[in-house]
């Protein structure tokens, strides 16, 4: 992603371009950030697709934020906005300039990476995937983030989702696909959860969120305990 930061307050963009850093780490997605103290200089270096997302302080001294967005939108109709204030009483021109959101000095970070993630979740969108089921002459494709859990059923297994699947075929066959995705993971003989659905763990079970309680492989208690928690702490 290509960022500019375009603030006369050189704290603010040192704070900005600290919080953009940490964000950087926790997700692995590549930043470029660009430093402005005026709108007249970032003006001269924005084109069309020079930058992926633009933070503007809207108080400047010399050209201000919705000035400065307005000749912006001249030159790139895309580029995604967010305004730097310590007001909100400007919000209403935000929309003229099709800002997509607001951030309110002092920057707090949580509320930073709660816009970088929509953000990130706009550029670049996860593409769904799915689950290839054959029940009967029918194939089915059941979405990765639909299915709660799996299990083995004698020669069958069954695809708790919201709309319950039962096929006929080995449990370690139908699962092979998921065991590359980090959201699933098999808890136990003939058990495999998707980690998003599941509400808590005791070690001895794990409680998903339609309401079954299953049963953990007692030497694998420990280390799924740890992997549910950091599961859960990553995707906060």
């Amino acid at each position: 992603m290509n960022i500019a930061i375009v603030d006369d307050d050189p704290t603010i963009r040192i704070s900005l371009r600290h919080f953009l850093h940490k964000w950087h780490i926790e997700t692995g997605l590549d930043l470029s950030m660009t430093e402005y103290d005026n709108g007249e200089e970032f003006l001269e270096a924005c084109r069309e697709g020079s930058f992926d997302i633009v933070f503007m302080d809207i108080f400047m001294e010399k050209k201000n934020g919705i000035d400065t967005a307005t000749d912006m939108r001249k030159r790139d109709k895309n580029v995604v906005l967010v305004f730097l204030t310590s007001s909100t009483d400007h919000m209403p021109d935000a929309f003229s300039v099709h800002a997509f959101g607001y951030l309110i000095k002092p920057l707090l970070p949580n509320k930073l990476y709660q816009v970088m993630n929509d953000i990130q979740a706009i550029l670049s969108p996860v593409e769904d995937k799915y689950l290839a089921v054959a029940t009967g002459k029918l194939e089915l494709s059941i979405k990765y983030s639909d299915i709660i859990y799996i299990n083995s059923d004698s020669n069958y297994c069954i695809i708790h989702c919201p709309e319950p699947t039962k096929c006929r075929g080995p449990f370690s066959t139908l699962c092979e696909p998921l065991e590359d995705c980090e959201d699933f993971c098999t808890i136990n003989r003939g058990i495999m959860v998707n980690l998003a659905h599941v509400e808590g763990s005791d070690g001895a079970s794990v409680t998903m969120d339609n309401g079954d309680i299953l049963p953990v492989n007692t030497k694998k208690q420990a280390a799924i305990k740890q992997m549910i928690a950091a599961y859960k702490f990553e995707h906060r």
